[in-house]
């Protein structure tokens, strides 16, 4: 037997190693380019597919370019996405809806109820496929939305108020766009036509309560506290505070420091309001049966009443809010608005925004806080 060259043997081994080597790499090759090319694909496609954006609270948050699963957690969102056309793409609400949503948009019978907005469902929310959250500036919470992958932003800025009357509706007139910017698309325009319809009519009214002096003013208690939460009110440059001003009233707790208050009866008295409207609390009968305000202006002279009442809190940075400025002007100063038909601006609100023909009887039942009529 033959023998071959020891150096032939080992460069024959060499070539085998050099066939494995190349085999080897080929494999890896075709394994990365199968793992990696569909992430750098999908990393592509979610870039195409989102948008970044800067929400009221300052924060970036990079959102779907048409979000289609909406979580309206923060209480008055619904409402605006419904006035902008978006109330299809709704997968779950909080648990402040009034009535009037369902008499306006029966499909909203379908659509599940946030139980706890203060500790949203995670879970629940990934099984809706929720691909937007409208909530709270709530820090810890939207951390913890955030580390799910779920787009968390915040449409108002809760850590300053306004200080002025025409920052207040500059600040409103942008927390609309913010919406209509978030929906994207046609929803853009419709808040730019919002804002533009609202603002003729506030300025109608503020062009006659601006020269309105002090003294002739009456002195208003507003019961417009927290959302389900105790009887109470809101001060010094709350929405509340501003929409007694813009209508020619004066907040009687326009001094106080914290946004939401309670009052005792001894400071009720004291103060002796004019007027009381009611808004948070079912209706006027506790403040008409409390023996200890007999006395009170407001209750001797039938001057307790309730703030109407629609799709969301008029007291409330509602998209309705600027027909309560109309309402408290009327209630206000009615020799100065003895032509303003507050029925019929509600009506042709609802008709042009919420595309929804109110009837006269309709229309009375939202301006008496009730609820609509079951058929």
């Amino acid at each position: 037997m033959i023998k071959k060259p020891v150096y032939l043997i080992h460069r024959r081994n060499r070539f085998k190693n050099f066939q494995k080597s190349i085999i080897f790499f080929l494999i890896l090759s075709m394994e990365i380019g199968i793992l990696h090319i569909p992430a750098m694909l999908g990393a592509s496609e979610i870039k195409a597919s989102t948008r970044i954006i800067t929400d009221r609270a300052g924060r970036t948050v990079r959102i779907p370019k048409i979000p289609q699963r909406i979580a309206c957690i923060f209480g008055p969102s619904y409402e605006k996405l419904f006035a902008l056309g978006g109330a299809d793409r709704v997968s779950i609400v909080a648990n402040v809806m009034l009535p009037w949503n369902y008499k306006l948009n029966p499909a909203l019978d379908k659509t599940p109820i946030m139980g706890n907005y203060a500790a949203p469902d995670v879970e629940e929310l990934l099984g809706l496929k929720t691909d937007l959250v409208i909530y709270h500036p709530f820090a810890k919470q939207i951390e913890r939305l955030s580390a799910s992958g779920l787009p968390v932003v915040v449409p108002y800025d809760g850590s300053q108020r306004q200080l002025t009357l025409e920052d207040f509706f500059k600040d409103y007139y942008e927390q609309i766009r913010f919406y209509g910017e978030l929906l994207g698309g046609p929803a853009r325009k419709i808040a730019d036509d919002y804002c533009t319809y609202v603002n003729e009519r506030i300025n109608k009214v503020i062009a006659v309560t601006s020269k309105i002096p002090a003294a002739d003013r009456p002195k208003v208690f507003y019961f417009c506290g927290q959302v389900n939460g105790p009887p109470g009110t809101q001060t010094r440059h709350s929405t509340a505070d501003w929409l007694v001003t813009a209508a020619g009233g004066t907040m009687l707790t326009h001094d106080e420091a914290s946004y939401f208050v309670a009052v005792t009866t001894e400071q009720m008295i004291l103060w002796n309001p004019d007027i009381i409207v009611v808004s948070t609390l079912p209706s006027i009968d506790p403040i008409l049966n409390n023996p200890h305000w007999k006395t009170i202006t407001a209750v001797k002279e039938n001057r307790v009443v309730m703030n109407p009442q629609g799709l969301f809190y008029w007291s409330h940075f509602s998209t309705e809010s600027f027909l309560c400025v109309q309402f408290l002007a009327k209630l206000f100063h009615p020799d100065l608005f003895a032509d303003l038909d507050v029925k019929q601006e509600l009506m042709d609100y609802y008709a042009k925004f919420y595309h929804y023909a109110l009837t006269p009887l309709e229309a009375e039942q939202i301006l008496n806080h009730l609820p609509p009529k079951l058929p």
